[in-house]
């Protein structure tokens, strides 16, 4: 049934560009319709060409994104990822080294700050209590 519709209609359509062709061709100059059709024509060359134009922008720039943007992307990823391995191999390192991250409030932390303060009273830096 859509078929049917679908070919009536173009056949009409057709027909009716046909026989308004034929007068214009008799007569030697164009009816209403075909002045109409004639106004949007130009319209549609200028629409046509605007849009060429803004695909081939648009094709532009998506190369631009793909071949410039997307390798400083890459290479920014890799630079930090880099960055990720050598500062786990670091910490990794300096546990087998025998060095570790001193805890806020630990017993190793007391030890250092006694340390500091009895050099800022001028002395060596012991901690152990004269007798």
């Amino acid at each position: 049934m859509t078929t049917i519709v679908v070919f009536a209609s173009s056949l009409f359509i057709t027909s009716a560009f046909v026989s308004i062709k034929a007068v214009e061709l008799k007569y030697g100059k164009k009816n209403i319709i075909l002045r109409i059709v004639g106004k949007f024509d130009s319209k549609c060359d200028h629409c046509v060409s605007s849009l060429k134009f803004k695909g081939l922008q648009l094709i532009q720039s998506i190369r631009y994104i793909f071949l410039v943007k997307i390798k400083e992307v890459c290479k920014d990823l890799f630079r930090r990822a880099e960055e990720k391995v050598m500062n786990e191999y670091k910490k990794r390192q300096d546990v087998v080294m025998g060095k570790k991250d001193i805890t806020s409030k630990g017993s190793v932390s007391f030890y250092l700050k006694k340390i500091t303060e009895d050099k800022c009273n001028g002395e060596k830096g012991k901690i152990e209590d004269i007798l």
